[in-house]
């Protein structure tokens, strides 16, 4: 196995878990993450949710270390596909 994928029961744990944190479905969030990538994800999320992460997104040192864990690097390119 490619040791930068998750396996698809990983990737739906992964996307249940933050499906249900976000009050929404892993294929909504799926989708959403496909269709407008991160900024896609934050129209399914609260008010409140959305602006934490906006603010995350706009501070690129914050941004870049998040995209610096491994985990979230796999994650990112099994959605992108």
């Amino acid at each position: 196995m490619n040791e930068s994928a998750f396996s698809p029961q990983e990737m739906e744990k992964l996307l249940s878990l933050a499906a249900g944190r976000l009050g929404t479905t892993p294929d909504a969030l799926r989708a959403a993450f496909q269709k407008g990538g991160l900024r896609g994800i934050s129209a399914a999320l609260t008010p409140e949710d959305a602006a934490k992460a906006e603010t995350l997104l706009a501070d690129k040192e914050k941004a870049a270390n998040l995209l610096q864990d491994p985990a979230i690097q796999r994650l990112l390119i099994q959605l992108l596909g």
